[in-house]
């Protein structure tokens, strides 16, 4: 802290969560003295500390730091740059697990904020949490206590928020009890008002005052935030982060709202122990508890889905694709529903499927790590990332990751009917085209759950193949199964299926859409909720046929067709290749179809429909 503002009294603010609305709350109590600064939004690691520290003048009372500690010894930088008068510990939970292994480091680093306060600082701790109080007991210091616990300085006495009611507290301090209003939502925010309290006793700010400075403090973006429109769905937006331990309070929220129907939008979960295909099925029966409707987005949507009770069980969906999440809520929504939208805004910036319904959203990148919110992003309405940059001359889909084993996974899917019988039929065309891919490797089919299964390499890329069991117009669930086992996201996926509307050997790429009225990808995009994975279409109509579908996809072919229909497998095996990485010519091609001129001009003729 610079000299000159030795006149300033800062104020430390850490912990597992709510050191956001903390921060806020408190600052517009000490504001009741006289000038206060404090930092801004959530920035707090060492540049936003620098930051707020740098913007504190000598005409400031106050300064409000928000301290931030994602990983041991992070804490000891941004104490060289502020000396703390007051300090505030929150909470010790599971945030950032990973880098400390253990609750116990976890809380080591955030006490490093008491031990900073001078011999006549004063802490403000959580009396409910064992491992604070163990700090405060310990720290020489005055402790100004908070809590439900007897001993607490201001105690909680009761809790009260239920939509559309915002939360009231009841607290005791000093043999009177009180009652505060405030514009929050979720009685898990109460910590946040019993810290804003403490911090202005530590001031000098007279209980009364603090409370009637609360009244007015508008909700902290992003954490438990009223957004709505016009004759629309009401939001919760709570998406500044989701790790899993931090979630069973806006689900409580959830539980006790009174609305005609009550729906969840969930995002990427972090700071977990059990494994993701475990945990989001897991977290969907949760929801499914208290909301009428639970809707996952993100990398991991899909896993949700062994939550169902039964395949054609609507109230858990699934988009791995953020804009196609949109595109459905901007009919699923309307009037009379509140919706909970809880995620990482880092991962999943969900705040654009609220935005999308008043505003034309230009930006749906599904791999942004910005930390800048949403609507302050001028990503979000520029032209410039309203289509990504054009697509280029080859059709390669996929590269190897560098920074994700499950991005460098692909997997392609073989549609048709399962049994002997059907070798040979226009619609097992894209099991034909999987089981080329598989001899020319040099590998073998394996049986499992949702069918043959196979795994090959393709330029550095891990490749699963799948040639779905039972029917094909009721393979959807075999799909949405594989690509959860496999760890495979859905736009990594490329579906090979028969297309009646192409001529016998004939290929054609499409990136994503409907259905085109094929039950099989009918089947598929109502399993996985979304069209968002490429195909490679096999045409199968014969020259002069004229009968209808049902008539020709299940009669075998005669020898006369065995040419053409060689040639298109063939093209059909390369493009997919091509699409994963490996183009027609490459060192690392796994296919040659042969056939000389004929077959170099059928490959050739290829299009894609983009």
């Amino acid at each position: 802290m610079r000299p000159r503002l030795d006149a300033v009294t800062f104020v430390a603010i850490t912990g597992s969560a709510g050191k956001t609305g903390a921060k806020d709350l408190a600052a517009a109590v000490l504001q009741v003295l006289g000038p206060c600064q404090m930092s801004s939004v959530s920035t707090n690691d060492h540049f936003g500390v620098a930051e707020t520290v740098l913007g504190t003048t000598r005409r400031h009372r106050f300064s409000v730091v928000e301290m931030g500690a994602p990983r041991p010894g992070y804490l000891d930088r941004s104490l060289r740059m502020v000396r703390p008068r007051i300090a505030v510990l929150t909470l010790v939970a599971r945030d950032h697990f990973t880098r400390y292994k253990s609750v116990e480091a976890i809380a080591a680093e955030k006490g490093k904020v008491v031990s900073a306060l001078p011999p006549d600082g004063i802490a403000v701790l959580n009396i409910d949490d064992p491992l604070v109080r163990a700090i405060g007991e310990s720290c020489g210091r005055r402790v100004i206590w908070f809590g439900q616990r007897e001993g607490a300085t201001v105690r909680l006495r009761e809790a009260r928020s239920r939509y559309p009611e915002p939360l009231t507290l009841t607290v005791d301090y000093a043999g009177r009890i009180y009652e505060i209003a405030t514009a929050l939502h979720g009685t898990h925010q109460a910590p946040s008002v019993l810290i804003a309290l403490c911090v202005g006793l530590a001031a000098g700010v007279p209980m009364e005052t603090a409370i009637a400075a609360l009244a007015k403090v508008p909700i902290t973006p992003a954490r438990m935030e009223i957004m709505s429109a016009d004759n629309d769905a009401v939001f919760i937006r709570d998406d500044w982060k989701a790790p899993v331990w931090s979630f069973q309070a806006p689900l409580d929220f959830l539980r006790e709202a009174r609305a005609e129907r009550k729906v969840a939008i969930i995002g990427t979960l972090s700071d977990y122990s059990l494994s993701a295909s475990k945990l989001y099925p897991k977290i969907a029966r949760q929801v499914r508890e208290v909301a009428d409707l639970a809707i996952f987005v993100g990398p991991h949507a899909l896993r949700a889905l062994k939550a169902r009770s039964k395949p054609d069980d609507l109230s858990i969906l699934a988009f791995p694709d953020i804009r196609a999440a949109a595109e459905h809520l901007h009919a699923a929504l309307g009037a009379g529903d509140l919706v909970l939208v809880k995620g990482s805004h880092k991962a999943d910036h969900l705040t654009r499927l609220i935005l999308d319904r008043t505003e034309r959203v230009l930006c749906w990148d599904d791999r942004c790590r910005r930390g800048t919110l949403c609507e302050r992003c001028p990503k979000l309405r520029d032209p410039a990332f309203a289509s990504g940059p054009p697509e280029p001359v080859s059709r390669r889909l996929f590269t190897r990751a560098a920074s994700s084993e499950e991005e460098s996974v692909v997997a392609v899917v073989g549609l048709g009917n399962a049994g002997v019988q059907f070798d040979g039929t226009p619609h097992n065309v894209g099991r034909g085209v999987l089981d080329e891919l598989v001899r020319s490797a040099g590998k073998q089919w394996i049986e499992e759950g949702e069918g043959h299964v196979c795994s090959i390499v393709v330029e550095g890329l891990g490749v699963k193949l799948l040639k779905p069991s039972g029917a094909i117009n009721q393979c959807g669930p075999k799909v949405r199964d594989f690509l959860e086992r496999t760890g495979v996201d859905v736009r990594r996926c490329i579906l090979v299926h028969d297309d009646m509307d192409l001529m016998l050997g004939d290929v054609r790429i499409k990136r994503d859409g409907g259905d085109a009225g094929h039950k099989g990808v009918r089947s598929v995009i109502a399993a996985l909720g979304t069209g968002s994975f490429a195909r490679v279409r096999v045409g199968v109509r014969k020259e002069g046929e004229r009968q209808a579908a049902r008539n020709l996809v299940l009669t075998k072919y005669s020898a006369t067709d065995e040419a053409p229909l060689a040639l298109g497998v063939g093209c059909a095996a390369k493009q997919v290749l091509e699409l994963i990485g490996g183009p027609p010519g490459s060192s690392r091609e796994l296919f040659n179809t042969g056939g000389g001129a004929d077959a170099d001009k059928g490959c050739g003729e290829l299009s894609s429909t983009v």
